[in-house]
């Protein structure tokens, strides 16, 4: 009997151990520049006009993310809320974007395409709305649908670093105008649970049939993070 019992916690012994390194090498796995990647950190972005405190947490398949700017001049404040679920190569994810003025809603699917060890592609598309306030008129909004599309292509360095690219459009259906963005960027792991990292994000001249014209613009952005 006792026999027995010494074999029955010698082998719950050893599957927990098991199962405790599968997990750990699983964490050593993630590539936390990967978009579907489900971990938890926060961190902080600052640009020359906006600073921003950036948190997001993995609970296996489902992250929540959370971001809140501040404008650096004016003291104003906006966010960006975010669920994202993911499965077996494909997530989809709902996003609340914005600020007493304009808000925006999307949703949206990624797909994961592993092309080598090193080298991902995320295709997605995305669909929702937008309202902006009227200047000087009380509880009025200009509304919109939206359509975006995009791609985000990244290579993650055998040490964690990892370098991307994430060019996208977005379509205006009551301007009828198309928004075209490109960022790139790249984070580098100082120690097994921190990183820095920068990226630039361009986004190129709006026109719309009203008269509206939006300059091309270019923001660089520094960051930091620490993972959970």
């Amino acid at each position: 009997m006792k026999k027995s019992l010494t074999s029955v916690a010698l082998i719950s012994l050893l599957t927990a151990t098991s199962a405790f390194a599968n997990e750990e090498a699983a964490k050593e796995e993630v590539n936390y520049g990967d978009p579907t990647a489900s971990f938890t950190t926060v961190g902080v972005s600052a640009s020359k006009d906006v600073t921003q405190l950036n948190g997001m947490m993995g609970l296996g398949s489902n992250i929540f993310q959370l971001d809140i700017s501040r404008n650096n001049k004016s003291g104003d404040l906006s966010g960006r809320g975010r669920y994202f679920h993911v499965t077996d190569g494909l997530g989809y994810s709902v996003d609340v974007i914005g600020d007493e003025n304009n808000q925006t809603v999307l949703g949206g699917l990624i797909y994961k395409f592993q092309v080598t060890d090193n080298i991902s592609i995320f295709p997605m598309l995305s669909a929702g709305g937008t309202q902006n306030k009227r200047i000087g008129e009380k509880d009025k909004y200009d509304r919109s649908g939206l359509a975006q599309a995009g791609v985000y292509a990244m290579y993650g360095f055998d040490a964690g670093h990892w370098l991307y690219i994430n060019p996208k459009t977005t379509y205006h259906f009551k301007d009828k105008t198309f928004t075209n963005q490109v960022e790139v960027g790249g984070g580098f792991m100082l120690l097994d649970n921190v990183s820095v990292g920068a990226k630039v994000e361009y986004t190129g001249e709006v026109k719309n049939k009203h008269g509206f014209n939006m300059p091309e613009d270019t923001v660089t952005w520094i960051q930091a993070n620490y993972y959970f």
